[in-house]
């Protein structure tokens, strides 16, 4: 069975979100989630990871990781299967506590797009206010109050910290200080936004990489090279069907190229141009890149002439002289 592409490097940043099984709970109280950020800390020794964010939900979590090695994957399964274990133990069950695979986005920390890193921290903080759990008359009022997230280690002393739980990076995104001043001016500042939504955060749950131009085209690169060494059949989801389309991209201003056509006119072009067909049979035999995309980026129409175009370059005489033209 397909399963997600795991891209893992050194100094790589991370949303990572799992979810119980069948939406049920997996911290099951106090106990859980202090269970929970205990095998967090040994894993972030055993791994050196650097946690940004965090917050324990009742049947789902949030973490905001830096890898200084390249070992998300391993980290994670220590983690979950760690805490599964002993939350098997402990409530004398058995079987899966977490639904499916995690969920990791790749988050565009550097300083000058650092909206991705912020976006997430926030995301990640915020999620008591979304779920309507804060506010007067309930049980926590503030966010800070809230126990089972980054956001208390980040309002108080730094010696009370987890040594794994760095702040200044997301501090300093917004020119706050870890000092009483700035911790307080990161509150007020969440504390104003409250259960805001909007696209910036529905993003989130969506696709594979947060982050834009460079940082998305290295990426893509970087899927290339785990695909060198992985069966292209054994991988699926949002990061290869981008791959592909990339790849695609690339082939296709390669074969306009060749062919002296200008990107800009192929709208003005018959759908079933012999230009067209060739590069549309180009494209689709040598990539995964799906008909649907291929039929679009060359003002095709339907996708199934995309299908049609492929046959024809493989057994006509003229496709296979057009063809040429592109090898």
């Amino acid at each position: 069975m397909a399963r997600p592409i795991r891209i893992e490097f050194a100094g790589a940043f991370y949303h990572v979100m799992s979810r119980g099984n069948n939406g049920d709970k997996i911290f099951f109280g106090k106990r859980g989630q202090e269970s929970f950020l205990k095998v967090l800390n040994e894993t972030c020794q055993r791994s050196g990871w650097i946690v940004h964010a965090y917050i324990l939900m009742g049947n789902h979590y949030h973490l905001l990781i830096e890898t200084p090695e390249a070992n998300l994957v391993a980290g994670m399964k220590w983690l979950q299967g760690t805490y599964t274990q002993r939350v098997n133990a402990w409530m004398k069950r058995r079987g899966h506590l977490f639904q499916g695979r995690y969920k990791a986005q790749l988050v565009n920390a550097e300083h000058t797009e650092s909206k991705y890193f912020q976006t997430v921290a926030d995301y990640i903080h915020l999620n008591p206010s979304r779920a309507k759990m804060i506010g007067k008359g309930k049980k926590w009022e503030s966010l800070k109050d809230y126990p089972w997230s980054s956001l208390p280690a980040y309002c108080g002393w730094s010696s009370k910290r987890p040594r794994w739980l760095e702040v200044s990076k997301l501090l300093e995104t917004y020119s706050f200080k870890d000092n009483a001043l700035g911790r307080e001016s990161y509150l007020n500042y969440l504390e104003a936004k409250g259960a805001e939504t909007g696209e910036s955060y529905s993003k989130l749950m969506r696709g594979w990489c947060l982050g834009n131009g460079d940082f998305k085209q290295k990426m893509l690169d970087k899927v290339e090279g785990v695909l060198s060494s992985t069966k292209r059949e054994s991988v699926s989801g949002s990061a290869m069907r981008e791959h592909n389309e990339y790849e695609a991209g690339k082939m296709l201003l390669e074969g306009l190229a060749k062919l002296g056509i200008r990107h800009e006119d192929l709208a003005s072009m018959s759908k079933s141009a012999v230009e067209k067909k060739a590069l549309a049979g180009w494209i689709g035999g040598n990539t995964l890149a799906p008909s649907k995309w291929i039929a679009v980026s060359l003002s095709m129409g339907h996708p199934s002439s995309v299908t049609q175009a492929k046959a024809w370059c493989r057994d006509s005489k003229d496709g296979k002289m057009w063809l040429g033209k592109l090898k």
